[in-house]
C-alpha cells in the first residue's frame, strides 16, 4: 500500500509542473514537444531495450488516428489550454469526473449495466463537483462562461470525454494489436505532438519559450516523472492491485496536488475543496464498492 501512495504522491506533481510550464509557453507548443519527446523515448526503449522492432500493421490505421487526435491532440490542447486559465488546485480536483464520465460513456455506448450503489455513487459524485465548478477564482473572472460553467471547465470536460473515448479505442487496438503497449502509446504520442507543433505553423499559439533554459529543465522533470517513472511503476504496480482498487487511489494524487499548489504555486485552499472531496471520495467509494471487496479477498489470499 505504502507504493501506491508514494506513486501517486510523485503522480501529484505533474500538474504543478505542468501550470508552470504553461507560464513561459503556449499549450499547443507545450502538448507537441512534450508529447513528440515522449513519443521519441517510448519508441527508443522498445527499440533498443526489448530488441524489438515495432510493426505497424495498416489494418489498424483508423483506430491509431481516433488515438492520435482525440487521446493526444484534442485531449491535451484542451487540457493545458484550460489549465492556463484555471488554478491547478481546481483543475486537479475537476480530473475526479474521469471514472464517472468513464462509467456514463460505457453506459451509454455498450450498455454497460451499473449496480444501485455504482448509480448512488455517480451521482453522489457529480454532485460533489458542483460547488467547485461554480466557485470562481480571480483567474477564471478574466474569462467568458457557458450559463454558469466557464470556457476552461468546459474545455477540461471535454479533454476528459477525449481521454474516456481514447481508452476504449486503445483498449480495442491492444487486444487486437500484437504489440506492446509502449510501441502504441509512443506511436500515437509522436505523431500527436507533430500534429500540435503543425498547428502553430497555421497561426495557432507560438513556439516562443520565454525561459529555455528554465523550460527544459521543467520539461524533463515533466516527462521522466510522468511518462516513464509513473507510467512503468503504475504497470508494475497491476501485478499485484487490480485496475479497480488503483484507480480509487487516484485520489491521493488529487490531494497531493492540492498540497504541491498550495506549497509551491500559492494558491489558496478555500474550504470548499474540503466539503466537496468529502463528497466525492463517498462517491467514489460507493461505486467501487463492489469491486474493492473482491480486489480485498484477492489480497487476503496466501
Amino acid at each position: 500500500m505504502l507504493s501506491i501512495i508514494l506513486l501517486q504522491a510523485l503522480y501529484g506533481t505533474s500538474i504543478p509542473i505542468s501550470k508552470f510550464l504553461l507560464s513561459m509557453c503556449s499549450p499547443f507548443f507545450l502538448t507537441g514537444i512534450r508529447m513528440v519527446s515522449s513519443g521519441v523515448l517510448l519508441l527508443g526503449y522498445n527499440w533498443w531495450m526489448r530488441k524489438t522492432k515495432f510493426i505497424f500493421n495498416k489494418k489498424y490505421i483508423w483506430l491509431y488516428v481516433q488515438i492520435i487526435v482525440f487521446g493526444i491532440y484534442f485531449k491535451y490542447l484542451l487540457r493545458y489550454w484550460a489549465l492556463s486559465h484555471l488554478p491547478a488546485v481546481k483543475f486537479s480536483f475537476m480530473l475526479n469526473a474521469t471514472p464517472f464520465l468513464a462509467a456514463l460513456f460505457s453506459f451509454i455506448w455498450f450498455g454497460t449495466k451499473l449496480t444501485k450503489k455504482q448509480w448512488a455513487g455517480l451521482l453522489l459524485g457529480f454532485f460533489g463537483l458542483v460547488p467547485i465548478v461554480v466557485l470562481r477564482t480571480q483567474q477564471e473572472l478574466l474569462t467568458t462562461q457557458l450559463f454558469f460553467i466557464s470556457w476552461p471547465e468546459i474545455a477540461l470536460f471535454l479533454a476528459i470525454v477525449c481521454h474516456v473515448y481514447a481508452m476504449f479505442i486503445m483498449q480495442i487496438l491492444i487486444r487486437e494489436h500484437k504489440s506492446s503497449v509502449s510501441g502504441i502509446n509512443g506511436v500515437c504520442m509522436f505523431f500527436g505532438g507533430i500534429l500540435a507543433l503543425t498547428t502553430i505553423l497555421f497561426g495557432h499559439g507560438s513556439f516562443v519559450v520565454t525561459d529555455v533554459a528554465t523550460f527544459s529543465l521543467g520539461l524533463i522533470a515533466l516527462i521522466l516523472i510522468s511518462n516513464i517513472i509513473c507510467q512503468n511503476w503504475y504497470i508494475h504496480l497491476l501485478k499485484k492491485y487490480s485496475v479497480t482498487f488503483i484507480s480509487l487511489t487516484d485520489f491521493i494524487n488529487q490531494l497531493a496536488t492540492i498540497f504541491y499548489s498550495w506549497l509551491f504555486l500559492k494558491e489558496v485552499i478555500t474550504w470548499h475543496y474540503g466539503i466537496c472531496a468529502i463528497i466525492v471520495f463517498i462517491g467514489l467509494y460507493l461505486f467501487y464498492q463492489d469491486e474493492l471487496q473482491l480486489t480485498i479477498l484477492e489480497l487476503q489470499k496466501p
